[in-house]
């Protein structure tokens, strides 16, 4: 695997270990790490455990801490839209925004039309 080494990897001082349950390569900064970190070869660490300090009271919550984030980062705020992906027969809810930007997506063929 040799191949697959890079200088950051070398810079970083990466391992590259075999998980002794599924038999996958993966890299890691923890030299006493033994499994790959996924899951089934690691059980859930977060559950019961949560790993920050938030504590939403609903959804509405989490979703605007999240849509909060991307703000900050110098990103727009768009007003909601159907997570049903009409153009698309063959999935029944949007699973990501990048639905959005495919061809065909009413969203993408207005983009489209505005840049052209």
């Amino acid at each position: 695997m040799e191949e697959l080494r890079t200088r950051l990897f070398d810079r970083m001082k990466f391992y590259r270990k075999q998980c002794p349950y599924c038999k996958h390569h993966y890299w890691t900064l923890n030299k006493d790490q033994e499994s790959c970190g996924d899951q089934p070869c690691t059980p859930y660490l977060f559950i019961g455990n949560p790993p920050g300090k938030f504590r939403p009271e609903s959804i509405r919550d989490v979703r605007e801490r999240f849509l909060n984030f991307f703000e900050r980062h110098g990103h727009v705020r768009i007003k909601r839209y159907p997570v049903v992906a009409r153009w698309r027969s063959d999935v029944y809810l949007v699973g990501a925004s990048i639905y959005d930007f495919q061809h065909g997506s009413p969203r993408a063929l207005y983009h489209h039309q505005q840049i052209h």
